[in-house]
């Protein structure tokens, strides 16, 4: 059987860490053995949960190394050259037929590892490089970790970017440098609606998954819905995701409820009538495309990998992020117009049915990366 080791090596839990179970679900379906390199316990309790095999490597904790913390650069690339040892190992015992390398600090040791191991490379952007690996860039004497990636994508056989929109902007950020051998194979999220048809959402009810952060429009989501409850005063918002609850519970009335954490967010949407996403800055969110998936009225922020996903009036309501009177304006057009929100909720799950199947994504568009050497230019 052809291994497949999937390196998402950081601290925390989030979309690009579901991507890796999803992954490795499908590998494991098409005949792979997929391991998983992680130090996130999130993924490591999922994955072992499900039975997959799981390797902790050595993680560099420092992760800012701008400003006055460039004098630790020499330590970084003495860390680096470890971390480079540490996967020649790992990859001489298992044998991998392909690494998919995922975070910053591996796409230089692991790539190195591999290269000299004669191992195949596909790199996988999760955001990351527009949102920080690869900022500055091209200004003398700033971010040489960001340049040294860039010029290492190279040996990547394909660089992976999972929004058509974010990779776009990254290639405008850095231009005139480029990334080499890109392809954008838009993320997607498995299709569980049938197993959750019984289940009855409550009325006039609103639900928001993620990180409960400023950057998500929390606030903005709360002054909304207390708008809202003006003249829909039965109206809830469940909100669930770990983060700063104890700051926004100050903000939050009545029909508010944190929820905290879940390992069922299929379950959440389907108790739940009406999806929202005011972020400041999104990818191609894992929630929001599940929310497609079970036939959700969504109304979501216009930034980013959103307006991919979401087309105003067919698929969902898109909001200008920050502002919270149109914000509140679409959640009371919902609320006000049944007909009109279960036509964005159909048109949802057409939009998602066509493009965001992961499985489908997988079969027609990624199992030939792993499967088939890339002919050599």
């Amino acid at each position: 059987m052809n291994r497949v080791l999937l390196i998402r090596n950081v601290m925390g839990f989030g979309g690009g860490e579901v991507y890796q179970l999803s992954l490795a679900k499908m590998l494991k379906k098409t005949g792979f053995e997929p391991i998983i390199v992680t130090n996130s316990i999130g993924l490591i309790l999922r994955a072992k949960k499900v039975g997959y095999k799981v390797l902790v490597p050595p993680y560099f904790k420092k992760q800012n190394l701008s400003g006055w913390r460039y004098i630790m650069l020499p330590f970084y690339f003495a860390k680096m050259h470890e971390l480079k040892k540490w996967y020649e190992r790992v990859f001489r015992e298992y044998r991998p037929e392909v690494v998919n390398v995922q975070s910053r600090d591996d796409f230089l040791a692991a790539t190195a590892a591999a290269e000299k191991c004669g191992v195949r490379v596909l790199w996988t952007d999760h955001v990351d490089f527009r949102n920080w690996v690869l900022w500055n860039v091209n200004v003398r004497l700033k971010n040489i970790i960001g340049k040294r990636i860039l010029s290492m994508s190279r040996k990547a056989e394909e660089v992976i970017f999972v929004s058509e929109k974010i990779y776009e902007e990254t290639k405008d950020m850095i231009s005139p440098r480029k990334i080499q051998n890109a392809l954008v194979v838009q993320n997607g999220v498995f299709d569980d609606f049938d197993e959750y048809a019984d289940v009855k959402p409550a009325r006039q009810s609103f639900v928001f998954i993620g990180r409960v952060v400023e950057e998500k429009g929390i606030g903005e989501l709360l002054r909304a819905f207390s708008k809202v409850q003006k003249k829909y005063p039965d109206a809830t918002l469940k909100i669930y995701g770990a983060g700063e609850i104890a700051k926004y519970q100050e903000l939050s009335g009545a029909g508010v409820v944190f929820c905290g954490e879940t390992e069922e967010p299929i379950r959440a949407l389907a108790e739940n009538e009406i999806f929202v996403l005011p972020s400041y800055r999104e990818g191609l969110s894992l929630s929001l495309l599940e929310a497609m998936m079970m036939k959700k009225t969504i109304i979501a922020s216009d930034v980013d990998g959103n307006v991919e996903a979401v087309e105003n009036g067919k698929t969902g309501i898109l909001v200008p992020a920050r502002n919270v009177e149109k914000l509140a304006k679409a959640m009371l057009e919902v609320l006000d117009d049944p007909k009109y929100a279960k036509k964005l909720a159909d048109g949802a799950r057409k939009k998602y049915e066509k493009k965001f199947n992961f499985e489908q994504i997988f079969i027609e568009k990624m199992l030939p990366l792993y499967n088939s050497r890339k002919e050599e230019k």
